[in-house]
């Protein structure tokens, strides 16, 4: 009986093992679902496909069942040598390697004489795919070759209405592309038509658009726009969540501000998630990045009206000892705080007011601006305990204030 019993485990054992084993030989050939870009992940673990056996534990197990015909494993020998493993000839290498580099666009011309759209049609897993999304999957290499990722069409256009220059365009379907042609160049870029697939798997967004547009990096510091804009500058100070200073570019541009300054310690202004929420208030701007506090000292003129976003509480970080402290409070405490409705703004001289991040407030070099330039504090009073308000909601709330007390002041004049 016990004879029986450790056969029928050891036939159950082997075929658990051979099971699995075919399992993910089979699901090891399935193409990925999505390519996740390397700043939305810290460590990737390395999980293998297959689990190793060694050769004594499965000969244990396979021994008893070879005599047996209903459950002859002797196919399954990992010894046996009636298996070669799998070469390739030169000849079929020379013809992959034919087919990989064939290419018919290499006049990188996107409207014919004729005005219709030259594209190339690529298949699925096509090498050409995988080499050029790589370049802008990866923070790396999207530095070093200065490119950046839109997706949709309005995105793409926004671009293209500023005058940044096309690289590729990646899409599934013509129509989209046909919308965007009043505005494509003749010339200078490649268009590329792709399975919808293989656009949903490099995709950063849920569903995908079904359209990318690569370009390169606009220099967004000598964009010129009308004289009409209201005289005032918005300095992010150290916002490092992206969703936030995407939100704060929005606002920017709906209110009509002059320039936008990003300190150093900002989040990337060309982030993937600071695109999508920005919503193409990129190239209707005019940014500058990664200022030193002394040189926007020095930049900002004599003349200006400095206010700081803040909630009437010492949101910067602390830190030495105690006489560090206490000069911190007293340097905040110089800077009056008063709520956003009760300040007059004036038209004659150059408003600047400072947003900070939620999590990490406002820096202690923002206290020192404010207090250089007889700066106040500019407080939400808000209710039901709610502490703080959105970054983004904070700074639409003080600056239609601006926008309104200003315009109020100019039909008058009028």
């Amino acid at each position: 009986m016990t004879n029986i019993f450790c056969q029928s485990f050891l036939k159950l054992s082997a075929y658990k093992k051979i099971t699995k084993l075919n399992c993910q030989v089979r699901w090891s050939r399935r193409s990925p679902i999505r390519v996740i870009p390397s700043e939305e992940y810290d460590e990737v673990e390395d999980v293998p496909l297959r689990t190793k056996i060694s050769s004594k534990e499965y000969n244990a197990d396979v021994s008893p069942l070879r005599n047996n015909s209903r459950y002859n494993l002797s196919k399954y020998n990992p010894r046996s040598k009636t298996f070669k493993p799998l070469t390739i000839s030169k000849s079929s290498q020379n013809v992959r390697e034919t087919k990989k580099y064939t290419t018919v666009d290499m006049l990188e011309t996107i409207i014919d004489s004729d005005g219709n759209c030259v594209y190339t049609k690529l298949k699925n897993n096509d090498s050409r795919i995988s080499s050029i999304l790589a370049e802008v999957k990866s923070k790396k290499e999207r530095t070093k070759n200065d490119l950046i990722l839109l997706e949709g069409k309005r995105l793409i256009q926004e671009a293209l209405l500023a005058d940044c220059k096309l690289s590729y365009i990646l899409f599934s379907r013509l129509k989209d592309v046909e919308d965007l042609k009043p505005h494509l160049p003749k010339m200078g870029a490649k268009l590329y038509k792709m399975p919808y697939r293989e656009i949903q798997m490099w995709s950063g967004l849920t569903t995908s658009p079904g359209i990318m547009g690569i370009f390169r990096t606009p220099d967004v510091e000598s964009f010129k726009f009308p004289p009409n804009l209201l005289p005032v500058t918005i300095i992010c100070d150290n916002i490092r969540e992206a969703s936030n200073l995407g939100a704060v570019l929005r606002t920017c541009c709906g209110v009509g501000c002059k320039e936008i300054i990003l300190t150093k310690g900002c989040v990337n202004v060309w982030d993937s998630k600071v695109l999508r929420s920005a919503c193409g208030a990129h190239f209707r701007l005019q940014i500058k990045k990664k200022v030193d506090w002394e040189e926007i000292t020095k930049t900002l003129p004599p003349s200006s009206a400095v206010y700081i976003a803040d909630n009437n509480t010492i949101s910067a970080e602390v830190t030495g000892d105690e006489a560090e402290q206490q000069n911190l409070a007293e340097l905040v405490q110089s800077v009056p705080v008063l709520p956003y409705y009760s300040v007059s703004f004036n038209p004659s001289s150059h408003i600047v007011v400072i947003i900070g991040g939620e999590t990490e407030g406002i820096s202690e070099n923002s206290y020192k601006l404010a207090k250089d330039f007889n700066g106040v504090r500019l407080n939400v009073p808000l209710s039901n305990d709610v502490e703080s308000l959105n970054t983004g909601v904070a700074l639409g709330v003080i600056a239609f204030e601006i926008k309104r007390q200003l315009m109020n002041l100019q039909q008058m004049k009028s």
